[in-house]
């Protein structure tokens, strides 16, 4: 063999080594990827999903039967004064069923579960009473649907077709919030869709005692009273059939237009409580005998405080009381006040809308800005301004993204944000509300108010003064009702 023979078959030789070391190499490199796809496979395995909630589901027998109806009504008859009966022959309907009732307190799903006593229902209630954990499990398993309000949510919506296509009953509060003045909120005509495509047939619960015994408008909880609970209305689904879904609506509005004031009247009770009037001045906010004129400018029209069973005004000393039913008089010849907080309320509403009638109105308060941190929870994001004028809320200031600021937990701000200065994050903000657009908002008195940007995105404002709150709703309440006037 020549040197060149030699030569090429050496070269062949060296090629085909470093071929089959390439080779190995992949096959290396092959491996080390399974090996770490496998490693991948097995943390996810190892790694807890948490199942999606069955929201709809039959109610648990264990939570819903035992531990609701045998335990939490039982010991709410003792708490609350419940004389409620159940009521055998709606107990006995045959579904789809839809109850619907009046929404004066937060005990309203037990007094209406006590009308059944024992029959499954699946309430609709409020999202955030799903926020903790472990109160949110329970109720799910219970068949609660938490449902956002005045916002679009399929998955409530799923949930109660889930219900209502195996026969089942929903318990529903279809004024979507609780009764600011003892006196019925009108709502839309959703429920009465839901209802005509469902083929349900429906039964109106009217509750009588729950308003002043849970106040919304309350600072030191309940005051005890009797509660008592009647169906009104019962709509047959063979009948529904033969509705229109606007009939069907506005069959509801009727029969649910009440005036709890007007039944104490008839049927007078006693509440029991060391300071019946602490917190109601979270509505009846502004003085008969002044309204409000002359007093400080950073308080607007908000001059009435409370103090035991009685309310006094800081600006020009108008004394009122409320007595043990409920009722307001006068403390002397010259005090003025309203016989009840609904005539009060009422009276209020012409204040705003003569308020924003004025040429060049503008309402201004200083604002914290918290924002939605994950599904439940809330952190603090900003801080500014929030005016409202011709029929626009403007918030201008500074904020930063939700994952950098402070979140609270029970009202408090969890360990590791405590010592947070959103302000180092923050950059200037301006949000725009058009009151005409909004379907509606979340308030609660003497703390915040929540507003919906086009996009669903939740803001939730707290005033500096948090008994501006009721003044704020009121005013959005006014210009909204006089730019429909206007078209």
């Amino acid at each position: 063999m020549t040197f060149r023979g030699w030569e090429a078959v050496k070269e062949k030789k060296e090629d085909n080594q470093n071929a089959l070391s390439v080779s190995g190499k992949e096959k290396n490199a092959i491996s080390v990827s399974r090996n770490e796809q496998n490693e991948v496979s097995v943390r996810r395995k190892e790694r807890k999903v948490p199942a999606q909630p069955d929201y709809g589901c039959v109610p648990s027998f264990f939570w819903y039967t035992v531990f609701g109806s045998w335990i939490v009504i039982n010991l709410a008859r003792l708490v609350f004064g419940m004389k409620i009966r159940t009521d055998k022959k709606i107990k006995k309907m045959e579904g789809p069923l839809v109850i619907v009732g009046n929404h004066p307190s937060y005990i309203d799903p037990i007094i209406m579960g006590t009308t059944l006593y024992g029959r499954p229902i699946n309430f609709v209630a409020g999202n955030f009473l799903f926020r903790n954990k472990v109160f949110g499990h329970i109720i799910t398993k219970g068949g609660c649907i938490p449902k956002a309000q005045y916002r679009n949510d399929m998955r409530t919506v799923r949930a109660m077709f889930k219900v209502l296509s195996r026969g089942g009953v929903l318990g529903i509060f279809p004024e979507a919030t609780r009764m600011v003045d003892g006196h019925s909120i009108t709502f839309d005509s959703g429920l009465a869709s839901l209802v005509k495509k469902a083929g349900a047939g429906i039964a109106v619960l009217r509750t009588h005692g729950a308003y002043m015994t849970w106040p919304r408008w309350s600072s030191n909880s309940w005051r005890r009273g009797r509660i008592t609970a009647e169906y009104v209305q019962v709509i047959p689904k063979e009948k529904i059939a033969e509705m229109s879904v606007e009939e069907i609506h506005q069959e509801m509005l009727k029969v649910m237009d009440y005036n709890e004031y007007d039944f104490y009247r008839e049927h007078p009770q006693v509440f029991r409580s060391k300071a019946i009037a602490a917190g109601v001045e979270n509505v009846a906010c502004i003085c008969p005998s002044c309204e409000g004129k002359d007093s400080d400018p950073s308080t607007g029209l908000i001059t009435m405080t409370s103090n035991g069973h009685e309310l006094f005004c800081k600006n020009c000393g108008n004394h009122v009381i409320m007595d043990k039913f409920g009722f307001f008089h006068p403390a002397g010849n010259e005090d003025r006040c309203f016989p009840d907080l609904h005539q009060w309320n009422e009276w209020e509403k012409t204040v705003y809308a003569k308020e924003i009638s004025t040429p060049g109105y503008i309402l201004s308060e200083k604002v914290k800005l918290y924002q939605p941190l994950g599904e439940y929870d809330y952190a603090e994001t900003g801080y500014g301004t929030m005016t409202i004028r011709d029929g626009i809320i403007t918030f201008k200031g500074m904020a930063c993204k939700p994952e950098e600021g402070i979140m609270y937990k029970k009202g408090k701000p969890v360990r590791k944000h405590r010592n947070r200065d959103i302000s180092k994050a923050a950059l200037p903000v301006e949000k725009t509300f058009v009151i005409k657009n909004m379907k509606g908002f979340i308030y609660d008195y003497g703390l915040y108010l929540e507003l919906f940007e086009p996009g669903g995105q939740v803001d939730r404002f707290y005033p500096e003064n948090h008994q501006r709150i009721h003044e704020i709703c009121g005013i959005i309440e006014a210009m909204k009702g006089k730019k429909t006037e206007d078209g």
